[in-house]
């Protein structure tokens, strides 16, 4: 058991045998009571409280914790550091990342002692290890000597991190929204608004800076109706407001119906109401004019000549919406179709299919699986929100079971964004980048690109995706694993004149990663003792391509055949 009694009348109790730390608080002008506070318990070691004590004048409180193997085997310490003002909470620990252990200081410690200005630490083989309070902006540091005992010194908070008062805890990440870029190491400053500033961060960075980017959208959906007679038929007698008027055929039709019911009304008075030679042969005249024209009676009827007026006009559209329909193929090169009530339609229907890679692929296709299996990429890794720059950048990866050093064609670090561009030896690879620094970084963003390449009639598209991964209220964590999945989509139209198809080629991922292993808590922060940041990237393809095939409704020779139909 260990007991800490501060000037305050505060009592820190550690029963390390039940893994506790009890809080009590005795009267200090009447000290015959005492009362219960609080039980603080570290759930993940053992012989938590296995020495207390109080620092920074009673607001401090620091707890010896030790942790042992399942056969009970004393394998090392921590100190944990409370501020006891603010709920107990958790400020650091004891070692961490960037405080260390000397050289030939045991990882085992036996016991803390604390004098008003100081902590001194003794580990199993009777070493001493003597904290000195820091003041605000700056951290106890180790420093690499043989002196005995070993005594640490003051270091600035690292960017990020900040510290607001004299202790010998360790520094704190800036709150999500602030930062501290250098200049500010006792109080973190704010961000601009809309600025992507998580926990830990060392400098505003705009959100553009997170865009995810998509090359592939869904393959269209083939229309309701593939039929070209009912889609002509549907557009022919369609009537609508606004500009679904003004291409409406059946609205000009009525007009020229209209005005034959004007020239009718017209040639009765003329017949009725006006009886004057000239009227009479005026009349006469029209009458023959429009027999002429009469193409439903063959001449017999004047007013059929009328009404062959209203059909040249529905035929003379149904020609030009033909015409401009069939232009409607491929969606690639389409445009909107003004010419109908609906803008979207197109001369095209659409089929998708998944296809097993263990069939092999059609004569036709094996030029374009050739050029995306051959096709070089480049991983592109931008750490988001950092002041690690290329230095401590090493690559590894992984050929049969063997790890390889590779290399780097760009590597900079502008605006806080380290952005990494390694060309992959194979599409299919295990790529690991280490840091060999451990300092905050706010987000990831991994993404890949390639070159176009055309052939013939196949044409390899250009290849530059990105995936954005951040959490808010946390920090990337140290261990990495992010899992890549290639699909091969390939796209086939088929020729209007019967001539050879035409393929493209791209590629489309999958990201598999769980955002609670890449991004860690503050509190799972300050606990963190790994020297370098991972990231392992598995590169991989799915057993399985998409393939798109896009064919038009109507050729020339059946739309041809359809409007004589129709006008007949």
């Amino acid at each position: 058991m260990s007991i800490s009694i501060n000037r305050y009348g505060d009592v820190l109790v550690g029963m390390q045998h039940i893994n506790r730390v009890f809080l009590l608080s005795v009267n200090i002008s009447n000290p015959i009571q005492l009362t219960y506070v609080s039980t603080n318990t570290n759930g993940r070691s053992l012989e938590n409280g296995k020495g207390v004590a109080w620092l920074n004048n009673g607001n401090m409180a620091a707890i010896l914790v030790s942790t042992y193997s399942l056969s009970y085997r004393w394998l090392s310490s921590q100190i944990y550091f409370y501020d006891m003002q603010s709920n107990s909470t958790s400020l650091s620990m004891f070692p961490n990342y960037h405080q260390l252990l000397p050289e030939n200081f045991s990882p085992v410690f036996l016991n803390i002692i604390s004098s008003s200005t100081s902590l001194t630490l003794m580990d199993s083989s009777g070493n001493l290890l003597i904290f000195n309070l820091t003041p605000p902006g700056f951290y106890p540091s180790i420093r690499a000597t043989r002196s005995v005992p070993f005594i640490i010194f003051p270091e600035h908070c690292p960017l990020g991190m900040y510290k607001d008062q004299t202790g010998i805890n360790d520094c704190m990440l800036c709150p999500t929204c602030t930062k501290n870029s250098g200049t500010a190491t006792i109080q973190c400053t704010p961000c601009a608004s809309g600025a992507f500033c998580p926990l830990g961060s060392v400098s505003e960075i705009s959100q553009s800076a997170l865009k995810t980017i998509e090359q592939v959208i869904a393959y269209p959906k083939s229309p309701d109706t593939t039929i070209f007679d009912e889609i002509l038929i549907q557009n022919m007698f369609h009537i609508g407001s606004g500009r679904y008027l003004l291409v409406s055929p059946l609205f000009w039709t009525l007009i020229v119906v209209g005005l034959a019911l004007l020239v009718v009304i017209i040639m009765g008075m003329l017949k009725f109401f006006i009886r004057h030679h000239t009227c009479a042969q005026i009349r006469k005249r029209i009458q023959w004019i429009f027999k002429k024209t009469d193409l439903i009676r063959e001449g017999e009827l004047w007013v059929g000549g009328l009404i062959s007026f209203s059909i040249v006009v529905l035929v003379s559209f149904a020609y030009a919406f033909s015409n401009a329909y069939l232009k409607q193929y491929p969606i690639e090169t389409s445009t909107d179709s003004y010419f109908a009530c609906d803008l979207s339609i197109r001369n095209a229907k659409f089929q998708t299919h998944l296809q097993t890679l263990a069939i092999p692929p059609p004569e036709t296709e094996r030029k374009m699986f050739d050029l995306l299996n051959e096709q070089s990429l480049l991983l592109n890794v931008d750490f988001i929100n950092t002041f690690i720059n290329c230095d401590v950048v090493s690559i590894q990866a992984l050929f049969s079971n063997i790890w390889s050093t590779i290399r780097w064609s760009n590597c900079q670090n502008i605006d806080s964004i380290l952005s990494l561009s390694i060309p992959l030896p194979h599409q299919h690879i295990s790529v690991e980048i280490t840091l060999a620094q451990v300092q905050t970084i706010g987000a990831l963003r991994i993404g890949v690109s390639g070159d176009k390449h055309e052939e013939d009639s196949y044409k390899l598209q250009e290849l530059n995706f990105y995936g954005s991964f951040s959490k808010n209220g946390s920090v990337l964590a140290q261990i990495l694993p992010v899992s890549l999945t290639l699909t091969k989509v390939i796209n086939e139209t088929l020729s209007m004149k019967g001539e050879k198809s035409n393929f493209s080629g791209i590629y489309i991922p999958t990201y598999t990663i769980d955002l609670n292993n890449l991004f860690i808590s503050r509190d799972q922060y300050i606990r963190s003792t790994s020297q370098a940041i991972i990231l392992s990237i598995v590169l991989s393809e799915t057993p399985y391509y998409v393939k798109n095939q896009q064919q038009p409704i109507a050729k020339q020779p059946e739309i041809i055949f359809h409007n004589v139909l129709f006008t007949v």
